[in-house]
């Protein structure tokens, strides 16, 4: 396991009176932007040179969070940086952060809650709300591109969060959909609307709460993606073999490391609240839960081996 007085040593650290959500660094600069509850800002903050351990707080960016929503963000290589923002589907914004000037609003209709936001490439966005629907647009123009839903095939009336596979081209980008009640769904990023691939995950029970639903890409093995959210556990699967047929797949490997750890002090079990895998070493995943417990892993699909955590 991490011991935190021999493998995590604080190089620069900042306070803040509110809790963080989220926090994104801006590619190519030393800007990194947090957001928080219902009524926060976002917050940019930059981190230090070498020779000092301070993040300073820079600006704030006003946000249009509804009150049962928060601010997601996504952020890619621009000159000026930029990041780009929303809590709701009307409300999604490209902001130039140095002079907090709004340079692109999505305007797409309805207050539907974002769960995910997304860059296919520096100049294509990619959101999915709460309800399923989803839309790609190119923001040197005004409106979506395309649009359409996963969650309007009746295949689960909860939540959903989305990512795009990060190992392919804007223009046939796949994109992995995760419904809170365990249901994936594989379109192509050209008709949103369209399965191409279906799978029922065995979930012990429907994630809640819902926005520790978390689906990844794996950046350096073809057609793996993990899910996490439902209790203690990150399940990886193999896409290749799936179809359109909306049935139960088995996991390659499942890490319980979080799950094991045993009930918190008001006896329930810990949360994945995240996770992500490492850029190239293609098998090694780092995963946190509700109860504080961070573990970077290795797994394996061999029958034989039972996941190795560093």
């Amino acid at each position: 396991g991490l011991c935190p007085e021999r493998d995590l040593k604080v190089e620069h650290g900042g306070f803040i009176d509110e809790p963080v959500y989220s926090l994104k660094h801006i590619p190519q600069s030393s800007l990194i932007v947090t957001s928080g509850p219902t009524g926060c800002p976002l917050r940019v903050w930059q981190i230090g040179p070498e020779d000092r351990d301070v993040i300073v707080p820079l600006s704030t960016l006003p946000t249009d969070a509804g009150n049962e929503t928060w601010t997601r963000t996504a952020t890619t290589p621009s000159a000026p940086p930029q990041i780009l923002h929303g809590s709701q589907a009307n409300s999604i914004h490209l902001t130039e952060i140095q002079s907090t000037k709004r340079i692109y609003t999505l305007g797409l209709s309805g207050s539907d809650a974002v769960s995910t936001l997304g860059f296919l490439d520096p100049y294509t966005v990619f959101v999915c709300c709460r309800n399923g629907r989803q839309c790609m647009a190119d923001v040197r123009m005004p409106g979506a591109a395309c649009e359409g839903s996963v969650g309007k095939h009746g295949l689960s009336s909860a939540a959903w969060c989305a990512a795009v596979n990060p190992s392919k081209g804007a223009a046939c980008s796949t994109v992995a959909s995760l419904s809170a009640e365990g249901h994936v769904c594989l379109t192509d990023a050209r008709n949103l609307s369209a399965p191409l691939k279906c799978a029922k995950c065995r979930v012990p029970k429907p994630a809640a709460p819902e926005h520790f639903l978390n689906v990844c890409w794996a950046p350096a093995l073809s057609d793996c993606i993990s899910l996490s959210g439902f209790g203690g556990t990150v399940q990886i699967f193999d896409t290749k073999q799936w179809d359109c047929a909306m049935k139960e797949r088995e996991a390659l490997f499942i890490h319980r490391g979080h799950s094991v750890m045993g009930a918190s002090e008001a006896g329930s079990e810990p949360i994945v609240t995240a996770h992500s895998w490492h850029p190239w070493k293609e098998r090694t995943v780092l995963s946190a839960a509700s109860d504080g417990s961070l573990h970077v892993w290795n797994w394996s699909d061999l029958p034989e081996h039972d996941g190795t955590q560093l």
